[in-house]
């Protein structure tokens, strides 16, 4: 059965098990204030037994995915065969669609097995990423190495955390070459803004010559040993620089130094991105946003029922 828990239960719950940022009650509700949502956290039970679990964002009467800054919060008890996962998602999402009439997620890499909302009516739309091991002495792709070896000729020098507000800048122009609107783009800098301030951001750059080249910032979930590179920045004409390589690199080593043992590098849809990540030799990973919506389920099921009605008179 599926059941809404209180946020001290769904603490003392999340305490217990391997569980990520995104499932920590103080992320999502800094999240929640800033896009205006209201959290409800869910876990499913047999026998008294909490199997699986997910605290979402609620606009009306919807589950919704407020950007695509986060992964949604979705954790499994580590017991769980895969038949036993496939039952026990099976069984929370029909309690699910009683609840809601439409409902959004999107899961995190770890999530591979998404039969059990196909089969509960949900359209799925796959992406990409690469999720990189850390470590000092990484062996590379022969382009990225012949970059890295281009950027050694530099006398780089990276900066954690203290600039962050240049770095932010940085990262806020790209915003507007993208073409978001001003809003958007005033929100997204405020929203940035406070995570840093709640010390769920960390920003790295490098300078050459005292002038910004390149920057990321990055979640660190220090609970998980993981991190996750939400923006990256390079200046432009920095090319002959090989600055963006250099910095991941730096960005690796720093992260395995600080027991940081995976960095989610945040996408690799598009060709030119994915072939540039694909040389740090990190694992491809399939991640899932899910969506289902009753209305689409009845018409979809009419149209079978009309179909099937006639078929008869063929």
């Amino acid at each position: 059965m599926l059941k809404e828990v209180s946020k001290e239960q769904w603490i003392q719950i999340i305490s217990e098990k391997s569980t990520s940022v995104f499932d920590d009650p103080d992320y999502l509700e800094l999240i929640s204030r800033l896009h205006r949502t209201v959290i409800h956290y869910y876990v499913f039970y047999r026998q008294e037994k909490h199997l699986l679990g997910f605290a979402v964002h609620i606009k009306g009467n919807s589950i919704v995915v407020p950007d695509h800054y986060s992964y949604s919060s979705f954790w499994w008890s580590d017991t769980l065969t895969d038949f036993g996962f496939f039952e026990a998602l099976d069984a929370a999402l029909k309690d699910l669609r009683r609840f809601y009439k439409s409902f959004s997620f999107r899961l995190p890499p770890e999530v591979t097995d998404i039969r059990a909302f196909i089969l509960n009516g949900c359209d799925a739309k796959v992406n990409y990423t690469y999720l990189l091991k850390t470590g000092k002495h990484k062996v590379y792709r022969a382009n990225l190495s012949e970059k890295l070896k281009q950027a050694e000729n530099y006398d780089f020098e990276l900066v954690l955390g203290s600039n962050f507000e240049e770095v932010l800048d940085q990262q806020i122009k790209d915003f507007q070459i993208f073409g978001y609107t001003k809003n958007k783009t005033h929100f997204y800098q405020k929203y940035f803004e406070v995570l840093f301030e709640n010390n769920f951001i960390k920003s790295y750059s490098l300078y050459l010559d005292h002038k910004l080249k390149a920057s990321s910032i990055i979640i660190i979930d220090k609970k998980a040993s993981k991190a996750y590179n939400l923006l990256h920045s390079t200046s432009k004409n920095n090319n002959h620089f090989q600055a963006s390589a250099w910095l991941y690199q730096q960005i690796i080593i720093n992260l395995f130094n600080s027991e940081i043992q995976t960095l989610d590098l945040y996408g690799a849809d598009m060709k030119g991105i994915a072939n540039f990540k694909s040389g740090f030799r990190g694992e491809l990973k399939p991640h899932f946003t899910i969506n289902y919506s009753a209305k689409r389920v009845y018409w979809i099921e009419s149209l079978g029922r009309l179909k099937s009605f006639i078929k008869k008179f063929l």
